[in-house]
């Protein structure tokens, strides 16, 4: 199957967007002061991108440089159109399909509680925006996949126990 399945948390810039996202029809992330990500950059420019912007929390923490670097690269230029996020968000997990590219909202480009997330993927919910289910009805597999910790990251090595999970709930 080429459809990829993306796991997202819906906390860009550390709070809880989940009502947005449904409400927009869209997944985020935050890192607001990189500014737009489109055109192409690729993971190291990403990786620049982040040094030159956020060079106060990323000197001491250069393990971290890495991680920001990945999900930026994984949400810009990795996810595709017609790929699945799952968002897992107080015990239940929304699944909805990616239908737009990258798109960058200036408006919410800021750390300021009322934005903070300014880099967005459109997705069509399932179940109408509703729980797709609960996390603990997940195969197990998912369960554990889906554990990490990590903003953005898919989820290779329970693929195959969520595609059939997911084709018995439509």
């Amino acid at each position: 199957m080429s459809k990829k399945l993306w796991v997202i948390r819906p906390e860009p810039n550390f709070i809880n967007r989940m009502k947005d996202f449904l409400e927009n029809e869209m997944v985020a992330i935050g890192w607001p002061a990189v500014g737009d990500l489109g055109g192409g950059l690729t993971r190291q420019q990403l990786a620049e991108r982040l040094c030159d912007t956020y060079e106060h929390y990323l000197k001491e923490q250069k393990s971290d440089l890495a991680v920001a670097a990945g999900i930026l690269d994984r949400f810009v230029n990795q996810v595709k159109i017609g790929d699945l996020f799952l968002v897992p968000d107080a015990g239940n997990v929304y699944i909805g399909e990616v239908t737009g590219d990258y798109t960058f909202h200036p408006e919410l480009n800021s750390d300021s509680p009322e934005a903070g997330y300014p880099h967005w993927r459109k997705v069509k919910y399932f179940k109408d925006g509703k729980p797709f289910t609960t996390i603990k009805s997940l195969p197990l597999g998912v369960r554990r996949a889906i554990d990490c910790r990590l903003t953005v990251f898919s989820i290779h090595s329970a693929a195959s126990a969520m595609w059939n999970f997911f084709h018995n709930h439509e």
